[in-house]
């Protein structure tokens, strides 16, 4: 009777396991969201439209845009700019669930310009003259009751 009693809690042990394991990777997988041309787990940055422009993406928060230039989409306008204070549109691929808040000078400083969410993007056409043009450095925040795009 105990060897019975035993295998029942090592099956009841293995199968809860087996739960919480498939239960995480269903949570887990339900935050990837893919923003407009721009790669998985990615926040992406273009110096004029998405996709018609240079683009430098972004993994992690960057605290300084004076040591990032636009190196994707060579050919295009603004390639081989500095991204400080030149981004037009952004879009963000986050797989994580993370907001992308752009912020006017270094270290998260100046004030916050922009949000946007995962799985969304911003046109240029859709930031205002003091929106365009302005963003120093990028935070990532797990989310926010601020209103991003």
């Amino acid at each position: 009777m105990r060897m019975t009693t035993g295998l029942r809690r090592k099956a009841a042990a293995v199968a809860a396991t087996t739960a919480l394991l498939v239960g995480g990777g269903i949570a887990t997988a339900s935050q990837a969201s893919a923003g407009y041309m721009c790669g998985a787990g990615y926040h992406c940055v273009y110096w004029g439209n998405l996709g018609d422009s240079a683009a430098h993406d972004f993994y992690n928060s960057d605290r300084n845009f004076t040591d990032d230039w636009f190196n994707k989409n060579p050919g295009t306008g603004g390639y081989g700019t500095n991204v400080n204070d030149a981004l037009w549109s952004a879009s963000n691929s986050s797989t994580g669930g993370y907001e992308s808040h752009y912020y006017r000078d270094i270290d998260y400083k100046g004030g916050l310009l922009f949000c946007v969410n995962p799985g969304s993007e911003v046109f240029g056409s859709q930031l205002n003259d003091s929106q365009r043009n302005a963003a120093s450095s990028l935070e990532l925040r797990p989310s926010t009751t601020i209103r991003c795009f």
